[in-house]
Formats: structure tokens, sequence, C-alpha cells
């Protein structure tokens, strides 16, 4: 079964707090799609489960703190998708 981010799929919302002034923090999607210009039109699949990532299980997003002004870098756990009929 594949897994998916609850907070890219409208399932849950997006909490964190900042480290510096715990103020709630604003998501700006993923940081992949930052990264690489190309991110947004490729496969979640390729990017989530390559076999190098540090990242298996988690969806990093990017997030900002408005009160202090600093970026931050949050993992999102993945959940299990639905089921898939054929």
């Amino acid at each position: 079964m594949p897994e998916i981010c609850p907070v890219c799929n409208g399932l849950s919302p997006f909490v964190s707090v900042c480290i510096h002034c715990q103020n709630s923090l604003e998501d700006y999607g993923q940081l992949q799609s930052f990264l690489d210009p190309y991110a947004p039109f490729e496969e979640d699949e390729l990017v989530l489960h390559s076999e190098i990532s540090p990242y298996e299980g988690f969806c990093q997003h990017l997030a900002y703190c408005s009160n202090c002004g600093r970026p931050a870098k949050v993992k999102v756990a993945l959940i299990p998708g639905p089921a898939i009929f054929t």
C-alpha cells in the first residue's frame, strides 16, 4: 500500500511551531518543490521512495515563522494511502 502525506492531500492541517519563538509556522509546501523547478510535475513516488533518501517515511515541508522571519524544515509523517482496486 502506498504512503501519502496527510498535509499535501488535505487530510490533516499543518501544525508545527518555531523552535526559536514557539509561534505557529506557516506551511509553504513540499521542500522538494522549492529545490527543483520540475519537482511539482514529477511523481512523488520517485522523490519520496528513492533508495538514497534520508526522508523515507516522511514528506519534508518548508515552513516560515512570520514572527521571527525564519524558515524551517518540517518532516510530516506519511500515512497509509487508500487501497487501489484493479
